[in-house]
This record gives C-alpha cells, sequence and structure tokens, in this order.
C-alpha cells in the first residue's frame, strides 16, 4: 500500500470512529483538518479523534477575534501562519491532576469542557496560541504589578487572554469593550471616561487599573472563588447560576449553569493559565511578536479621522489600532495620537489638506445620508406667510403644501412645519439672537421637529455649550436624562447632535 493509500484509510478509520460515537459527519472537515496537522511520531487514534472532536466542534472565540486585528495579520505575515502545525498529543489526565495543584489562590479544574480547551489551543491551534502569548507578553508585567499590588492573584493575568484575546478594540453584543471586556457601568464606576469619541476601556493599562479595583470589590462582596467567575462572565450570570443550581457551591458546579453566551470564557480561562504554566514541558513557544516602532503628534482642531489617516498615507486599520481609545468618527481637538514611526513630521506640512479634506468628507457624508428636515416655526402676531416663506428661502406654496393650507390665513400660536436642507438647519440654529427694542420683532430661530424618538427633541450642540447649560433651557430634564437618553459621558463637541428627552 503506498503512503498516500494509507493516509487515506487512516482517515477513512478516524471518520468512522468519529460517526460512531457522535453521529454522522461530513468528510470534508477532516480531510481539511488533516491537511492542515502533522502529527508527531506517538500520535494514538484516541488522541486523534479527541482532537478533531473538539476543532470540529468549537464555535468562534476569542482567538478567532485576535486574528481579525491588523497587530495579528502583520505579526503572522512576519513569523508566518504555517498551515502545517506540528504538535504532540496532549495528556488530558496529566493536565487534570496539574490543574488541581495550581494552589487556593483561585481554582483550578478541568472537566470536559476545560480538557476539550485544552487540546484545542493546545493541539490544532496551537500556532495562534502561541500569537496570542507573543502579544500579550509586553503587558504581562504590568498585570501582575497591579494584582500583586492589590493582594490579588497574578493568574488572574489571563483573564484578558480568555475574555478578548488581547484585542485592545474588542467589543461584545452585550455592551462590554476592551482586553477586560468592562461595561459601560463598571468603566464610568472605576474613573474611565466613555463617550462617542474616547472609550478609555480600549486603554491596556487605564482598564488593567479599573479591571483590578473591580476585582477587589468582586472579591470583598463575593470571596475568591465566586469573584473570578463574576469577573469573567459579570456579577447578574453569577447570580442566575446560582439559582438555577439549586445555590451550588465553586466555580466547577456553578459556572456550567451561567449564560451560554459566557460559558466558554471559564475553560478557556483555565486552559490559557494551563498552557502557559507548562509551555516549556509542552513545546509551546510564545511568537515574537515586535512592535511597530511609532511617534506621536497632537492635533489641531477636531478633524474627520478617515481623513486624516487618508491624507497622511496611514492604512485605516493600523491608525485605529494604533488609537484604540479613540472610538468616534472624529478625532477630538488637542488630542495626542499615535502613527507610525515617520509620520509625525508629515502632520505640520498636511494640517491644512487634512482640515479641508474633513470638510469636504463631511458635507459629502451630510448630502448622501441626510435628505431634507423639517422644522417648527411658531407663528407670532403679525406674521404672514410671505414673510415667513422670505425668511426661510421657500415659497408661499410649498408652505401651503406642507402645512395643508387652504388660503393665506394663519393665526398666532400655530407651528408651521418647513422642509430645509441638513446645512441650512445647522446654520439656524447657530445663530445667537441678538437683544432687540421691545417694539422691534425678535427673530425667534426654528425648533428642529424630532424624527428619532417620540417626546424628543434634537439639540445641536454649539461651542462653549455643556450639559448643564442645555439641561436648564428644558424644565424637567437633568444632565443624566440626557448623558442615560443619548449614551454619553459629560463630554460634549460642537456639532454634536443630541436627542432631549420628554420630563
Amino acid at each position: 500500500m503506498t503512503a498516500a493509500a494509507a493516509d487515506e484509510s487512516h482517515q477513512t478509520t478516524i471518520l468512522s470512529l468519529i460517526s460512531l460515537a457522535h453521529g454522522p459527519v461530513h468528510a470534508g472537515p477532516v480531510r481539511r483538518f488533516f491537511a492542515g496537522t502533522n502529527m508527531r511520531v506517538g500520535t494514538t487514534l484516541l488522541s486523534i479523534c479527541a482532537a478533531m472532536r473538539v476543532a470540529m466542534a468549537q464555535p468562534d472565540g476569542p482567538l478567532d477575534s485576535l486574528l481579525t486585528t491588523w497587530q495579528a495579520r502583520e505579526a503572522m505575515a512576519h513569523i508566518g501562519d504555517p498551515k502545517v502545525v506540528s504538535w504532540v498529543p496532549l495528556d488530558t489526565t496529566l493536565s487534570r491532576v496539574r490543574l488541581k495543584g495550581f494552589g487556593s489562590d483561585l481554582p483550578g479544574f478541568q472537566d470536559d469542557a476545560v480538557a476539550d480547551a485544552i487540546l484545542l489551543f493546545g493541539g490544532p491551534r496551537r500556532n495562534h496560541t502561541e500569537l496570542l502569548f507573543g502579544i500579550a507578553a509586553p503587558w504581562m508585567g504590568m498585570m501582575e504589578a497591579e494584582l500583586r499590588e492589590a493582594d490579588l492573584s497574578a493568574d488572574l493575568k489571563f483573564v484578558p487572554l480568555a475574555l478578548s484575546a488581547m484585542n485592545m478594540r474588542a467589543t461584545s453584543p452585550h455592551g462590554e469593550a476592551g482586553p477586560w471586556m468592562l461595561t459601560y457601568p463598571v468603566a464610568l464606576r472605576y474613573g474611565l471616561v466613555v463617550n462617542d469619541t474616547i472609550d478609555q476601556r480600549h486603554d491596556m493599562v487605564l482598564s488593567t487599573t479599573a479591571a483590578v479595583n473591580y476585582m477587589k470589590d468582586l472579591t470583598k462582596r463575593f470571596g475568591k472563588e465566586d469573584a473570578l467567575l463574576a469577573l469573567l462572565c459579570g456579577p447578574a450570570n453569577l447570580a442566575r447560576a446560582k439559582a438555577r443550581s439549586g445555590h451550588a457551591q465553586g466555580m466547577a458546579r456553578l459556572y456550567p449553569y451561567v449564560d451560554e453566551a459566557e460559558r466558554d470564557r471559564v475553560p478557556a480561562f483555565m486552559a490559557l493559565r494551563y498552557l502557559s504554566r507548562y509551555a516549556d514541558v509542552l513545546g509551546i513557544h510564545p511568537g515574537e511578536v515586535q512592535p511597530g516602532a511609532t511617534d506621536t503628534l497632537r492635533t489641531r482642531a477636531s478633524v474627520r479621522t478617515d481623513a486624516f489617516a487618508r491624507v497622511m498615507g496611514i492604512d485605516a486599520h493600523a491608525f485605529a489600532e494604533l488609537n484604540p481609545v479613540l472610538v468616534g468618527r472624529d478625532l477630538p481637538g488637542n488630542a495626542v495620537v499615535r502613527v507610525p514611526h515617520g509620520s509625525a513630521q508629515r502632520f505640520t506640512l498636511l494640517a491644512d489638506s487634512i482640515a479641508r479634506t474633513s470638510t469636504l468628507t463631511a458635507n459629502a457624508d451630510t448630502a448622501a445620508t441626510t435628505g431634507p428636515l423639517t422644522v417648527g416655526y411658531t407663528v407670532e402676531p403679525g406674521d404672514n406667510l410671505g414673510g415667513i416663506a422670505e425668511e426661510y428661502g421657500v415659497s408661499v406654496a410649498e408652505l401651503k403644501e406642507w402645512n395643508e393650507l387652504e388660503g393665506d390665513a394663519i393665526r398666532a400660536g400655530a407651528i408651521l412645519r418647513i422642509r430645509m436642507s441638513a446645512p441650512e438647519v445647522e446654520a439656524l440654529e447657530r445663530e445667537i439672537p441678538k437683544p432687540a427694542p421691545a417694539k422691534e420683532k425678535r427673530k425667534v430661530p426654528p425648533t428642529r421637529l424630532p424624527a428619532a424618538k417620540a417626546g424628543s427633541r434634537i439639540y445641536l450642540v454649539k461651542r462653549g455649550d455643556t450639559l448643564s447649560g442645555i439641561a436648564k433651557r428644558y424644565p424637567g430634564v437633568s444632565v443624566k436624562d440626557i448623558m442615560r437618553h443619548n449614551h454619553t459621558g459629560e463630554n460634549i463637541r460642537a456639532g454634536q447632535k443630541l436627542e432631549i428627552p420628554k420630563p
């Protein structure tokens, strides 16, 4: 029998065994698995079956998030992402014993899900695990120092590896963000800035400080073991797990009852913690990821992020990952940003071009995405349709059509609908009425009629505005009401549109 025929027979045998144990499976994944895996001498059929089963069943996880990042793609282009991964089958009986001996600071255990994670991260996806360890290496010392200062286990440094695979720009459907996957309320509670321009959850240093303080409080509240589960899956998930399990004790017994979306975080944490501690014995070698050289510069006025990157000749993905904290489409004025080495000196020469391009981009977006807006004009005594039409640059016929008027008569106090382009509305909103003599008619800026939510009003932030000042304009509305309604922090900027909720 030829070598090729022997391989084909071997794969067919494995396919049959997996089908007997787990039901019918397609041959395609088996062929792809063997095409990308090189088993060493001594690999047992049982080990191959186990690894194959895990590789086929594993859903997308943190490692998949990591591989989408610009940093990971650049690293793989440099060090290679081999299709052939040579690995020694892992002994999950031995790993079970080793995990039990990890100490009393944090629980160590292995069930079937943990064993599967160890087989996957240490087997078919070993090269990606090595890349993850390489990307995490520069941050390990900082995390260990923060954890020790807080009298917490240094092994908590593996939490961001399990949650986000050290993807600084990671987010979740539940509103978590950053390497530590902190929620918005937790971020604000521990002093991070989160608004539509800046999100400090994506800053590794600041988010680590917040996460460590959060873990300290969770430990005081729940104890070490339950606090770890709360950090990985959320305190609400911990409470649900206790209720669903009949108030079981211990992380190993509790975590299977947390919500399915977060359940895999615990096996991932245990597996990565184990593989890192025994990396030398298991032949796992962290990838040598060299961070690219960067410069820093300070922006002038606020500009569009895409215009800045395009004019500066910087890859948009690279710029986003160099500045993960900057999350809006606009770069704030007077902000410090990181750029690839050699780019900073070009900024002085290109600043005016960036500003012009930013204005053109913003105008193009407005024209492309914003149709006519409807504003409301309150009729005052002495008003007539001709005067109102002239003031707003429309025709009397249009006023009649928009307001279903049959004649020219209008009454004081009535609200007329007027359709205008977005730039025209914003120009009117920016005008500041000047004090007028008592007998002189005062020009009243239009009130834009809300289109987003019933009962809400749209306010365009002007230079010098503050949330407290805006709230005073609307009786019954507080600063917190505006923040909650717009999902924003206290920092606002000129040109930003805020919805003012109904009192």
